[in-house]
C-alpha cells in the first residue's frame, strides 16, 4: 500500500486530517497535497511518515521492497533511536518463512526481499506482506505485518498457520478462535470460510504489529 492509501486508511479509522498531521509531525497542507497525488519532494518528510507508519522510507516511496531479493546477514546489533532500540528484521516472501520458523535459532544468513528497520521485539521476528483480502478490513493486501514465532498463541490472536501439506507458500493468515473445544481459523472477510485446525498443522507465528501493536 502506498502513502496515499495509508493516509486514507488512517482517515477511515476516524482521524481528521488535522489530527493525523499532528500525530505524524507534518503540516495539514502536506496531508492534503498527498491526497491529490502531490507527493513530498523533501526526503525528510518521507522519513517522518516512515517513522509514523514504522515502514522503511524507501519501501514507503516505492510501494515495494527497498532492495532486490538477496542474502542478508542477521547478526547486526540493535542501535538506539527516539523510538527505542532499533534493529533490522527480514522481509520475507511467503515461500521463505520456513527459514525463520522451522528452527528455534535465528539464522546468521537469510534469503529475503529486504531488511526492515523496526523496534518490534523478538529474536526471530520477521516481516511479510499480506497477500490477499481474506483478512480485510483489518489487514489489507500489500500491507506489512510483523510475525513473532516465539510467542504463544491464544484464541483472539492473529496468526500465520501452516497449510496441511506443509508448503510455506500456502500458509494462512487468520484469527485463531475456539468453538466447542475446536481451534478454528477465522477469516475477517465473510467471503472466506472458517477452517478447523488439524492435529498436523502448526502455528508458525503470531502477528505482533500491523503498523501498530495488536
Amino acid at each position: 500500500m502506498n502513502l496515499k492509501g495509508l493516509i486514507h486508511r488512517e482517515l477511515g479509522e476516524g482521524l481528521t486530517e488535522e489530527e493525523l498531521a499532528s500525530a505524524v509531525g507534518v503540516s495539514v497542507r502536506t496531508i492534503a497535497n498527498i491526497l491529490v497525488d502531490e507527493l513530498p519532494q523533501d526526503p525528510a518528510v518521507w522519513e517522518t511518515f516512515a517513522r509514523y507508519f514504522r515502514i522503511h522510507a524507501d519501501f514507503l516511496r516505492s510501494g515495494g521492497p527497498p532492495h532486490s531479493e538477496g542474502l542478508f546477514d542477521l547478526t547486526e546489533s540493535a542501535h538506539p533511536s527516539p523510538l527505542g532500540p532499533m534493529r533490522k528484521v527480514p522481509l520475507l516472501r511467503w515461500d521463505q518463512i520456513d527459514q525463520m520458523v522451522t528452527s528455534g535459532e535465528v539464522p546468521r544468513l537469510i534469503q529475503a526481499e529486504a531488511l526492515l528497520e523496526t523496534d518490534v521485539p523478538g529474536q526471530r521476528t520477521f516481516a511479510m506482506q499480506v497477500r490477499d483480502n481474506s483478512m480485510q478490513p483489518l489487514f489489507s493486501e500489500g500491507e506489512i505485518i510483523f510475525i513473532n514465532p516465539d510467542l504463544p498463541s491464544e484464541p483472539g490472536h492473529y496468526v500465520v498457520v501452516e497449510c496441511e501439506d506443509g508448503r510455506p507458500e500456502r500458509a494462512l493468515l487468520r484469527q485463531l478462535k475456539e468453538i466447542g473445544g475446536q481451534a478454528i481459523l477465522h477469516p475477517l472477510n465473510r467471503r472466506y470460510e472458517d477452517l478447523s485446525v488439524t492435529k498436523d498443522q502448526r502455528i508458525w507465528g503470531r502477528v505482533v504489529r500491523l503498523r501498530k501493536n495488536l
